[in-house]
């Protein structure tokens, strides 16, 4: 259920972030929050979005506003943008960080597992871009920002629905950069590797090769350079120098080879 954090709705702008309670969303709404962006934060119920809003306001003297709701469903979007115009939380930076990824040859997934990847790794990111679409046009100038990954760059055997569903969240936003160019709305693709954001990904990381651990972000870093390259125009933003000439090398090297090189680092990594 929606509850909002402030008494009566801002005309200021506020940023949209979704998965904003932990991981990589949460550094966004951290970095936002210190910027002095008025937040709406999305996540599931019970992740702590009450608090994380509370403490955000305390710390920053910012305003935070939160809706809790399961962005699978693909009625989620129209009732997030429903539940902003009804509280008039005017958005003019959307964030969409929420996503999954699971390792794993496509027979080994199950169907949970795949569903769950591609409703919010591409229909997700596509319906709450489209249902904001009027109010950051109203509102610009505006930003959009979403989050890609390295993987978005080459198949990846063992990790094929994830990598194929980042591929679309690149090419969706250079298509939509284009778009939106007219309406001063900057949009950009966020692209780490590896962000040491739980348990699981932590331990993914600790098995993976020097050259693996040498491209891991944290959350704080990628949300500080991806904020900046957002606002600066940037179309791709690869967060971090070593992360940048992995994949300038890559870019020239044979494609088997790369995918033996990435296929070799996924079969480290725990299922």
């Amino acid at each position: 259920m929606a509850q909002p954090i402030v008494n009566s709705p801002s005309v200021e702008g506020y940023t949209l972030i979704t998965g904003g309670s932990s991981g990589i969303g949460k550094a966004f709404a951290e970095e936002c929050a210190s910027r002095g962006h008025h937040l709406f934060l999305i996540d599931l119920p019970e992740t702590g979005l009450s608090e994380l809003s509370n403490s955000l306001t305390e710390s920053y003297g910012i305003k935070a506003m939160y809706m809790e709701t399961d962005l699978t469903s693909q009625k989620a979007a129209a009732g997030v943008f429903r539940y902003a115009t009804e509280q008039g939380i005017r958005v003019n930076f959307l964030i969409n960080d929420v996503g999954k990824g699971h390792n794993g040859t496509l027979e080994n997934l199950n169907g949970e597992q795949i569903s769950t990847m591609i409703r919010l790794n591409i229909l997700t990111t596509t319906l709450l871009t489209h249902e904001f679409l009027p109010m950051l046009k109203a509102n610009a100038p505006a930003h959009i920002l979403n989050l890609s990954s390295f993987a978005a760059f080459t198949a990846l055997p063992g990790k094929s629905v994830y990598s194929a569903s980042k591929a679309y969240v690149l090419y969706f936003t250079k298509s939509i950069r284009t778009e939106l160019k007219p309406y001063n709305i900057k949009v950009a693709a966020v692209c780490p590797a590896g962000v040491p954001t739980s348990p699981i990904i932590r331990e993914r990381i600790s098995r993976s090769s020097s050259i693996g651990r040498s491209m891991v972000s944290n959350a704080d870093q990628v949300a500080r350079i991806a904020i900046d390259g957002v606002i600066k125009g940037q179309s791709v933003i690869f967060p971090g120098h070593r992360l940048k000439t992995f994949f300038a090398c890559a870019w020239v090297m044979p494609q088997g080879l790369v995918l033996k090189v990435l296929g070799r680092e996924i079969k480290r990594a725990p299922r």
